[in-house]
């Protein structure tokens, strides 16, 4: 470049001034660019008289090359020096370590990672219960996180096979009677037994016929005639539903009336009637005379019996003892022992009124020969009961053969009840199964977990001794009454039906946090010459989780032994006894820990010894989310009897290392509080650097009529499972260093 006389040039102004103004986010500390750099040395060639021939000013010549090389070369160092004069104010400071070391230097240290914690459910196997120890090691592939996150269970679990999954149930109500028009009932009992096993038993199926037995009048075996005894019902089944330990069951049409518990009831099989049913209305007879026959007479034909004592007046060819049947054909496979239902029409002789008892008999004997009644005789079958028909001889009572009705029994007595109905309600929930099962629910965790996701943590509280069987009663799988610590929104009571029940129940539940124990860990040899000796920890990152009512609330997993002792850990070494076996646990710019002992006068220093300061720590932080769809946790071990491992919900509580946008706008403000909550900002930082929050604000409140201070703490997405942590946090914060003179609403 060439300058022709006459020709005004620029000045140039180089090097730049370095001048900014306060209160920028970023501050200008370059003297030159690579133009400035290069209009600088062109310039010196210009005016230096031993260069004057030296009129050539383009890249391919080799001096201008060089000279432009040496330009480029102060851009890149003039733009790194600028880089790293705006790391040395917190201002305009955007790397971490730049941050860490200038907050450092007011005492505010940046928060550590966190670990998370999680819930899971152990699915065993077999029969046996199952023991897990405490910090059972389990894994879990998560979401939101790029590497698999290790957990270790806090507490030893007893997990049961029959609670790892299962169902609970809504209550059942039942009326006090099967209505009119029902079509469905259940099996109460079967011969007296309400045992499940004695009702899955019986052996029903569609198209059997159960008779309805109405209870027998007490003027039957006694007394003055009463009021007529309600009629019975032959119903066809259509459908058999077992379900847990009910029997429903279902029938063709309705029922005619409603019937009082309890229900008495028989599986039928045939239906007989009463030998001469079919027998002519008149009986002819012949008139003889001396060897020959010379007319004939006509007589009617009784077809009425006494059901109370031996008959005689009937057309019936003989006495009718009061608990003797003929029947109308000869059958050869009624059993003694057995049991029939009679249907007998009676009439009183003082009244035209007319009814039909149902009756119930065992048979006590059964024969088979010819019969007799008017001109009709044939092959008849003899039930002898064990009973007479009625038992009550004061009654003069009339029984017409004609519509007798023998019906054959095939089942022991049954029992039935109105099928079961649910209220909606927020009583209790049930478990089903046996007292040995139950007992183990009292004050167990729970998860429920509905089919499209949705979760609740509870807690059963009910006591060993809401889970007492009976004296003498046998410990059958049951209904028992399971009382919880909070209602079941978001579920409904219709969720929990038993024929289609759409909430899983998990029993075998532990909690867990983040961190896998490293064990023994030799850190080094301490020297007691050594004032804060420190020694960095082998394992990465250091798990660290929060603890209310402590300051900072990030408390390290990690235990320090020196010489077999172990030594306390310690926010500060400033006010520690000479002799305090006390340590500090410090984080460095790179994400590494270290520990570090006194100087003697501020607490212990680390004595000489060969490889005498060991730690046992966990490592791991950060884990927080959903676990990956599709994916299950895996456990560390396989204990006999482990099946699979489910975690419930997401996984909270773990966060990354404090960002360094954050720890700019917080420092400065809890710096400014010296350690007191005085200010609102001063619960607005304080919060702030709790780990996990996004973004806070606080103001004054009238809550109730009372003076509030209103916290409102905003949490990165997916953390919401932390609120409660963080809420007891600033609550410790308020009972330690507020004055904690007014309500706080957070």
């Amino acid at each position: 470049m060439s300058e022709k006389p006459g020709t005004c040039v620029e000045p140039l102004a180089f090097p730049r001034r370095i001048e900014n103004r306060p209160g920028l986010d970023r501050v200008a500390y370059r003297i030159g660019t690579f133009a400035d750099f290069r209009d600088m040395l062109l310039r010196r060639i210009n005016v230096t008289p031993e260069l004057a021939a030296w009129t050539h000013r383009t890249a391919d010549d080799p001096g201008i090359a060089l000279l432009e090389s040496a330009a480029i070369v102060a851009d890149v160092l003039t733009l790194y020096q600028e880089r790293y004069a705006n790391e040395a104010w917190l201002r305009t400071a955007t790397w971490r370590e730049s941050v860490a070391d200038l907050v450092r230097l007011l005492g505010y240290r940046l928060s550590p990672g966190l670990g998370g914690r999680a819930t899971f459910a152990v699915v065993a196997k077999g029969t046996l219960p199952l023991q897990l120890s405490a910090r059972f090691p389990i894994k879990a592939d998560l979401a939101d996180v790029p590497d698999p996150a290790d957990f270790e269970t806090r507490e030893p679990l007893t997990a049961y096979p029959h609670l790892s999954r299962f169902r609970m149930y809504r209550p059942r109500q039942y009326a006090g009677s099967i209505p009119l028009g029902a079509t469905r009932f259940e099996i109460e009992a079967v011969a007296g037994n309400a045992a499940p096993a004695a009702i899955q038993a019986l052996e029903l199926k569609k198209g059997d016929k159960l008779f309805l037995v109405p209870p027998p009048q007490p003027w039957f075996s006694s007394g003055g005639l009463g009021a007529p005894q309600e009629s019975g019902q032959i119903v066809v089944v259509s459908k058999v539903t077992d379900v847990l330990d009910r029997r429903i069951v279902e029938i063709e049409g309705s029922l005619s009336r409603a019937w009082p518990r309890p229900v008495a009831a028989y599986r039928v099989n045939r239906t007989f009637r009463h030998f001469g049913h079919n027998a002519p209305a008149k009986k002819v007879s012949a008139t003889p005379a001396t060897g020959t026959i010379t007319g004939s007479s006509q007589s009617n034909i009784d077809f009425v019996r006494h059901p109370y004592h031996d008959c005689i007046w009937s057309g019936y060819d003989g006495s009718l003892p009061a608990a003797r049947v003929p029947l109308d054909q000869e059958v050869s496979d009624l059993s003694v022992g057995g049991a029939v239902v009679i249907q007998m029409p009676v009439t009183a002789s003082t009244a035209s009124s007319r009814t039909v008892l149902t009756l119930v008999r065992t048979i006590g004997t059964v024969s088979a020969g010819p019969a007799a009644f008017g001109n009709l005789s044939g092959a008849s079958t003899f039930l002898d009961l064990t009973a007479p028909l009625l038992s009550n001889a004061g009654l003069s009572l009339d029984a017409d053969i004609r519509e007798f009705r023998i019906h054959e029994v095939t089942s022991p007595a049954l029992q039935l009840r109105p099928a079961a109905g649910f209220p909606s309600s927020s009583d209790p929930l049930s478990f089903f199964g046996t007292q040995a099962e139950a007992v183990v629910l009292a004050g167990r965790a729970l998860a429920l977990v509905g089919e499209d996701g949705r979760e609740l943590h509870l807690t059963c509280t009910a006591t060993p001794s809401a889970f007492v069987l009976a004296a003498g009663a046998a410990d059958v799988a049951r209904m028992w009454p399971v009382s919880l610590d909070r209602p079941l929104a978001p579920f409904t009571l219709a969720e929990f039906e038993e024929t289609a029940p759409r909430v899983t129940v998990y029993g075998n539940l532990v909690e867990a946090t983040q961190g896998k124990t490293a064990n023994d860990l030799v850190l080094g040899s301490g020297d007691d010459a050594a004032a804060f000796q420190t020694f960095k920890l082998p394992k990465s990152p250091l798990t660290f989780h929060l603890a209310a009512g402590v300051t900072p609330p990030e408390v390290p997993a990690l235990e320090l032994y020196v010489d077999g002792r172990l030594w306390t850990q310690v926010d500060t070494l400033f006010g520690q006894a000479p002799d305090a076996e006390a340590y500090i646990v410090r984080e460095g710019a790179d994400g590494s820990h270290f520990v570090q002992g006194g100087d003697g006068r501020t607490g212990r220093r680390f004595p000489t010894g060969i490889n005498n300061v060991v730690a046992t720590l966990r490592a791991g932080s950060g884990a927080h989310g959903p676990i990956k769809p599709g994916v299950s946790p895996t456990a560390g071990t396989t204990p006999p009897g482990l099946d699979t491992i489910r975690m419930i919900g997401v996984v909270a509580g773990g966060s990354d290392r404090e960002a360094a946008d954050k720890a700019k706008e917080a420092a400065p403000g809890k710096v400014q509080g010296l350690g007191r909550l005085v200010s609102i900002r001063d619960y607005e930082t304080e919060t702030l650097a709790i780990p996990g929050v996004v973004a806070t604000s606080a103001s004054w409140d009238i809550r109730d009529g009372v003076p509030t201070l209103t916290l409102k703490v905003l949490l990165a997405g997916g953390r919401e499972a932390e609120f409660e942590q963080i809420r007891q946090t600033i609550a410790g914060y308020q009972r330690c260093r507020g004055p904690d003179r007014f309500a706080l609403r957070v």
